[in-house]
């Protein structure tokens, strides 16, 4: 090993003129390091508050793993198609960080506060992300908060604190809203007005195939948006990963130990006994009302001596209004929860359907009627086998994986350049990666920290294997760069099929544009047999409502608030050309304008005032914050943000 040859030679007066070498070195490298500070990479200081760029990128990555979920596999394509969706993105982020982290200094200033045990009961009761067959579970809920760029369950905490006293000072401002009266009439005449209108659809991909392939058009096309086809930079890794998971599967656990466990800890499977009764109860809290309730309590016993089901007897004399109307049944109780007279007493009744005396107890009297009892049960083994197999393996994964910890650092500090010996001693598989970007979802790449290591060029100039790396709460790996692309933007012919594609798609929505521009004229126009002609040479689709309502969902939601955008018009005919969410071009042409004038009930009339003081809160909130940005001191780092644009493939 490489440890042992320099012990050695350790002795040798080669080794020692070369170890003063080495100290000299480092003692220069360590003034070095002093004089020359790593540059700042911190994105943004709000009155010399810094916005973190671990924070940035974590908060980044949640906005991009959420559109990327919402946009499932077309999300690959949307970035093709926009080259700027990404640092258009990364500055709505960071906008939006500043704006929170502006009005947390205020919310700090006003002295509005969240205890921990809400926190606590936000985490572990109402996020479902962090639970498992409905329930909170730890492993569960530190995966998800590491996944998403968290370091730990602290800061998770922290930042659900901060963003729970923002919405306290939101939450003031819809409070102060009100409305009157004419403003909710006003209101619902406008929601619940209906529009006549007919809609043309005008298709791009109707125009495609008339696209004619220019060789020179295609590469000014190509110079005009090359940012289009730019390969951001690349790196190619093998690693090595030891989970805690992967350990228990090769755990063996021997029968003796299972034994053993079990009887040691026997009181964990034992089910506690339990009797089933009935019972009459009389309040007797206070010392004067104890006469009273003894005596009821006595005419009561009477009653059931002489003859009367205890049940009846139970409906007309038990202060116990749980169970008086079901004739005083307690169902299953486990020992241990009642009075201790009143489970003496159960225990010492043996027979079915036998009623105790009267049983005095701190709160009352009592009756009993006992019906049932079970004892004490130990679970029988082969039903909790499972349950001690995972009790011990957490144990023995623990220590295990403490164990081959100490050992992957020990081993990386001895051979960083060899990570299939590393991984070889410590009985783990070396994994080798294709080549990724930043904007990968494939794990653990995705991890922040690994990502900032991998793409780092002091880390990858060195060529060494890294110190272990966390990629989830139980889990780490280890990466060694095996290779590296640089961003370049890539060739014409690189991207021919796709060039060919964007071109076509490029000029069909231009055609499609000036058909949308040709049928509007025509409208106006009034030519209906020009119009008719038109839509049908172009295979234009038409679709017409009477009475389109803003809920409306037979036509595209953009269509639908375009067509409400559009103002009435006091005298010829109104159009309006609207891009659709699909891509498409609607050409609309509004009718008859027909506001509510109907009956307006209460619950329209709440629903109006609670919509307009939201309005207007959001209205208040925003001019809030942008007095209170214009009160701050915002510093952006230049240099950072030059560097985020360097790494989306966009120099702005």
């Amino acid at each position: 090993m490489l440890m042992d040859k320099m012990r050695q030679g350790a002795q040798s007066l080669t080794a020692k003129i070369i170890f003063v070498i080495i100290m000299v070195s480092f003692a220069l490298a360590g003034i070095g390091g002093y004089a020359v500070r790593k540059p700042n990479t911190d994105p943004v200081e709000v009155d010399g508050i810094a916005i973190h760029a671990m924070d940035f990128d974590r908060a980044y990555r949640e906005q991009k793993q959420e559109i990327q979920r919402q946009a499932g596999e077309h999300f690959a394509e949307m970035i093709a198609a926009n080259p700027t969706f990404l640092p258009m993105l990364r500055k709505q982020v960071l906008s939006n960080m500043v704006d929170n982290l502006i009005v947390d200094q205020r919310v700090l200033k006003l002295g509005l506060r969240v205890s921990d045990d809400v926190i606590k009961k936000v985490i572990t009761k109402d996020i479902d992300a962090f639970k498992v067959d409905g329930k909170f579970n730890n492993e569960q809920y530190l995966n998800v908060i590491t996944r998403v760029g968290y370091t730990s369950a602290s800061q998770f905490a922290q930042d659900q604190k901060l963003r729970m006293q923002q919405s306290l000072y939101t939450d003031s401002f819809r409070a102060s809203q009100f409305s009157l009266p004419f403003e909710n009439q006003a209101f619902l005449a406008l929601q619940k007005q209906e529009r006549a209108v007919d809609v043309y659809n005008i298709s791009p991909d109707n125009f495609v195939a008339d696209v004619t392939l220019n060789d020179e058009e295609m590469t000014k096309f190509f110079k005009e948006h090359s940012n289009r086809y730019v390969q951001p930079e690349q790196v190619k890794v093998d690693y090595i990963v030891l989970s805690k998971s992967e350990l228990a599967k090769d755990l063996k656990v021997p029968d003796a130990d299972i034994q053993k466990y079990y009887e040691e800890h026997s009181s964990n499977f034992t089910e506690k006994g339990k009797y089933h009764v009935e019972h009459i109860f009389v309040n007797a809290s206070k010392p004067e009302e104890k006469e009273a309730a003894k005596k009821k309590i006595e005419e009561a016993l009477a009653k059931i001596n002489g003859g009367e089901l205890f049940e009846t007897v139970a409906k007309t004399y038990s202060d116990d209004v749980l169970t008086s109307s079901k004739g005083g049944d307690l169902g299953w109780q486990p020992y241990g929860t009642l009075e201790k007279e009143f489970e003496d007493a159960v225990k010492s009744m043996k027979t079915a359907n036998q009623v105790s005396g009267v049983i005095d107890t701190q709160y009352g009297y009592h009756l009993i009627k006992f019906l049932e009892a079970k004892e004490d049960q130990l679970k029988p083994l082969d039903s909790v086998k499972d349950v001690i197999i995972s009790k011990i393996n957490e144990t023995k994964v623990d220590d295990v994986y403490s164990e081959k910890m100490d050992q992957l650092s020990t081993l990386i500090n001895e051979m960083p350049d060899d990570l299939k010996s590393i991984a070889k001693e410590v009985g783990l598989q070396v994994q080798s990666s294709n080549f990724f970007d930043r904007n990968t979802t494939v794990v653990p790449f995705d991890n922040p920290q690994l990502q900032k290591l991998v793409f780092d060029p002091a880390f990858r100039e060195e060529a060494l294997a890294s110190e272990p790396i966390s990629i989830a709460p139980d889990a780490v790996a280890v990466v060694y760069v095996t290779g590296y692309k640089e961003k370049y933007t890539k060739s014409q012919e690189e991207v021919k099929e796709q060039l060919e594609k964007d071109f076509r798609n490029d000029k069909a929505d231009g055609i499609a544009s000036a058909k949308a521009s040709e049928l509007e004229k025509l409208l106006k126009a009034g030519d209906q047999s020009a119009v008719d002609a038109f839509v049908t040479q172009n295979k234009i689709v038409k679709k017409n409502s009477a009475a389109l309502k803003r809920t409306d969902s037979s036509f595209d939601s953009a269509v639908v608030d375009g067509i409400f955008a559009m103002p009435k018009a006091s005298s010829g005919v109104n159009t309006a050309v609207i891009d659709g969410l699909d891509g498409h071009k609607y050409v609309a042409q509004l009718g008859k304008v027909t506001n509510y004038s109907g009956e307006i009930s209460e619950t329209d009339a709440s629903m109006a005032s609670s919509q307009i003081k939201q309005l207007n809160s959001v209205r208040d909130f925003e001019l809030l914050k942008k007095q209170l940005r214009a009160d701050s001191k915002i510093e952006f780092n230049e240099y950072a943000l030059k560097q985020y644009a360097s790494n989306d493939g966009l120099n702005d």
